[in-house]
């Protein structure tokens, strides 16, 4: 009898068991399934159609191939005699493309273009430009409207010349290859030149560092003299350049945005060129390009912050773009 009893229970306990186990085998019902993903869904951008093409695209358009197909541009006046236009289209090769042009008239003597420098210092380090706008804002005559990158860095300096303030901070002109490097001078008394040459065998202009008020270098020729430089460098990235027709009384500011095929995927130096040759460039050459061409623009009052502020207009890979160890302001005096 105890022998019977004793099997009953143990009959009893591994049902309980077994009955356990199977309800603890039972799958939950709000357990994640990860192999149900949701599907990513890419939402196309949507440009508003525009009938109306502006004049500095109607040169680019009836002067070059760069434009395929016309998307939209839109002027924004920052000053009297600065203007900002922004540019949308497809290039020949069917790739979204966006750029800035910036165009200042150098005869109104309430404008001018100076040097700036990160912190606003003598030192070199680099800078976001919407933060060395601010800095250097103080002692720059007047308000900083917009301002554009400046040189390669190269050890967080400058790779060619610098002068900032009347003071040379950085010479590099002295041989025969490095007075191949272009610079944007600005003399004492405001008047604006490209100086240097593309080639040793190139004639090239005379000037005098100790005339300068600023001075900022760049790495890439893009027109000489009315002549285009042509590149061996086919790259496709974002670039910046600046630019001065004949008469040197009107400065051109481009910023090609690159890295982003939906949005723009970026430009060569020989297409860009083509770009200031065709807007009224004489001389031209480029700054810098990749993460580090960035364009600001002044805020009076930051709808966010409520206070002055340089927002950047173009759309870097980074989003306040990457960081110059110069940059070139233009100032409302």
């Amino acid at each position: 009898m105890k022998t019977k009893k004793y099997k009953n229970k143990l009959y009893i306990s591994v049902s309980f068991c077994l009955l356990l186990s199977l309800v603890a085998c039972k799958q939950r019902d709000d357990y994640p399934v990860f192999e149900q993903k949701e599907p990513v869904v890419t939402v196309p951008e949507v440009i508003p159609p525009d009938n109306e093409i502006g004049p500095l695209v109607k040169k680019i358009m009836d002067k070059t191939d760069i434009i395929s197909i016309f998307k939209l541009d839109s002027t924004t006046t920052l000053a009297n005699g600065i203007k900002r236009t922004h540019v949308r289209y497809v290039n020949k090769l069917d790739q979204a493309m966006s750029m800035q042009i910036l165009e200042v008239d150098l005869s109104k003597s309430n404008l001018g273009v100076t040097a700036l420098s990160p912190f606003d210092d003598y030192l070199f380090t680099v800078q976001t430009m919407g933060d060395m706008a601010k800095y250097n804002e103080g002692r720059a005559g007047g308000k900083i409207i917009a301002a554009i990158n400046g040189d390669v860095v190269t050890s967080s300096a400058p790779t060619g010349s610098f002068i900032f303030r009347s003071r040379q901070l950085k010479t590099a002109t002295t041989t025969a290859t490095s007075n191949t490097r272009p610079f944007l001078g600005v003399k004492k008394d405001g008047s604006v030149f490209i100086g240097n040459k593309p080639s040793a065998s190139s004639s090239m202009d005379a000037y005098n560092l100790n005339d300068l008020a600023s001075l900022v270098s760049g790495g890439t020729w893009l027109l000489y003299k009315g002549a285009f430089v042509t590149s061996s460098v086919a790259t496709v990235q974002a670039n910046t350049a600046v630019g001065l027709n004949g008469d040197k009384n009107y400065l051109y500011s481009v910023v090609v945005d690159g890295g982003t095929n939906a949005f723009s995927v970026g430009i060569t130096y020989d297409d860009l060129g083509k770009i200031m040759k065709s807007i009224g460039a004489s001389d031209a050459f480029v700054t810098n390009g990749g993460t580090a061409s960035v364009m600001v623009q002044r805020i009076e009052n930051d709808g966010q912050t409520g206070v002055l502020s340089w927002k950047v207009v173009n759309r870097p890979v980074v989003a306040i773009g990457g960081s110059s160890a110069n940059g070139i302001g233009f100032v409302l005096k």
